[in-house]
């Protein structure tokens, strides 16, 4: 992700990149440590260009869900991608001075070699990276409508279809399908965590009934936090 170089390397007109540690409880009580770059110190026109990532239409997430309930071979499930933004190909040239806890000298900095979390451009960085594992590397389609959905037919396990929002990705098909899709992206670099319970999306909780006939959507931990943050007030 970086390599340690001297500050008497940088260019003259570049100028190291803020970065802090940010602590924080997750919704599944696991505890997360990450050290990430201030973004607001990048310089536009020197240290990012482009930025732009898209994200998966909430439309297109419910039409999957619609497809999973009328098609009974088709089964879903979560994965995420470990480390997300660290696996972003870094098209400019990024410094940042060495955090706390790192062993180094005062005359040393670190040139960044990959995106961090924090950067303006890793979520853009990161989405070009897994588009090409799927498209140019696994051979999947990319829909035209929504640049988030992807899909591909095997000629024996049949479809499997990806829908990413950043480094959550939604993964429907028969189940034979989805088995080799995440085999074959891990085959290619991407270390994955899967959820075979598809409870929670996009913030979103997801419940079925027994026969799989019908599906909920709502977001009772966002109206706890409203109700405790406004009391009385929320009507």
């Amino acid at each position: 992700v970086w390599r340690k170089v001297n500050r008497s390397d940088m260019p003259k007109d570049q100028r190291c990149v803020k970065h802090k540690w940010v602590l924080q409880w997750k919704r599944n009580d696991t505890a997360r440590a990450r050290l990430v770059a201030c973004d607001y110190s990048q310089v536009a026109g020197v240290d990012f260009q482009q930025v732009f990532s898209p994200v998966a239409n909430d439309v297109t997430f419910r039409i999957l869900l619609i497809l999973m309930l009328v098609t009974p071979e088709f089964d879903g499930m979560l994965f995420d991608v470990v480390t997300a933004f660290l696996l972003g190909d870094l098209e400019e040239e990024i410094y940042m001075d060495c955090p706390e806890g790192m062993e180094h000298s005062s005359s040393e900095c670190l040139l960044l070699t990959k995106t961090i979390y924090g950067l303006v451009q890793s979520a853009a960085c990161y989405n070009k990276k897994f588009t090409e594992v799927l498209v140019d590397k696994m051979g999947f389609e990319q829909c035209k409508s929504d640049p988030c959905l992807f899909m591909k037919k095997y000629d024996i396990e049949g479809i499997v279809i990806v829908l990413t929002y950043v480094d959550d990705n939604l993964c429907i098909g028969t189940k034979t399908a989805r088995d080799r899709c995440l085999r074959e992206v891990q085959q290619h670099g991407l270390g994955i965590t899967t959820d075979d319970t598809l409870s929670d999306y996009l913030s979103c909780e997801i419940v079925f009934n027994a026969d799989k006939t019908k599906a909920w959507i709502g977001q009772p931990h966002m109206i706890k936090k409203i109700e405790a943050a406004f009391g009385d007030e929320v009507k």
